[in-house]
């Protein structure tokens, strides 16, 4: 009797941590995308070759959505919509190349740094190409954000991808809301 009893309080004390497990992740996820919410407007960043570009932020949807859209030059961009999935972050990146990896949001130590790591994504099979595995977003106090970006391989597994450290990155300063 006594060990059916204990059994049944550490089941029940495993469900509830369980379940405050998943608001906590709900409420982070949540607080992730309120912030990128707040970079609405265009952005202006320089690559390490010098190129400049400006990325744009919008909300469409009636707010459930954001798109951030490159412009890399006036004849290429590419585009990133960021929406909630039930209680997931997603983040799919439509590239020049051709695919569209699809990337979550992971919870940081730091609330102001926003990273998303690959998870899937389609037309990924053409092997001399790369793809989105893991980006970065932290929003600076200075009001300027950085963004870190890691491309792989296409073909490459998850856990070989995950071992590429590699990460340019662009600081970002806000043209206009």
């Amino acid at each position: 009797m006594h060990k059916t009893l204990r059994l049944a309080l550490l089941t029940l004390i495993i469900s509830v941590s369980t379940v405050a497990s998943a608001k906590d992740g709900d409420s982070a996820a949540q607080a992730a995308f309120k912030k990128l919410l707040s970079l609405n407007g265009v952005w202006k960043g320089v690559f390490s070759n010098g190129r400049e570009h400006t990325v744009t932020y919008r909300t469409t949807a009636g707010g459930t959505v954001l798109v951030e859209t490159w412009a890399l030059s006036p004849t290429h961009e590419s585009m990133t919509i960021y929406h909630m999935d039930g209680t997931r972050l997603i983040a799919t990146h439509y590239c020049p190349q051709g695919n569209q990896p699809r990337l979550e949001y992971v919870a940081a130590k730091d609330p102001n740094q926003l990273e998303f790591k690959f998870f899937d994504g389609s037309n990924l099979g053409v092997l001399d190409r790369t793809h989105q595995h893991v980006f970065r977003t932290k929003i600076l106090p200075d009001g300027t954000i950085r963004r870190g970006e890691i491309y792989v391989a296409n073909g490459l597994s998850i856990a070989e991808a995950d071992k590429i450290k590699d990460e340019e990155v662009v600081v970002y300063s806000r043209l206009n809301k």
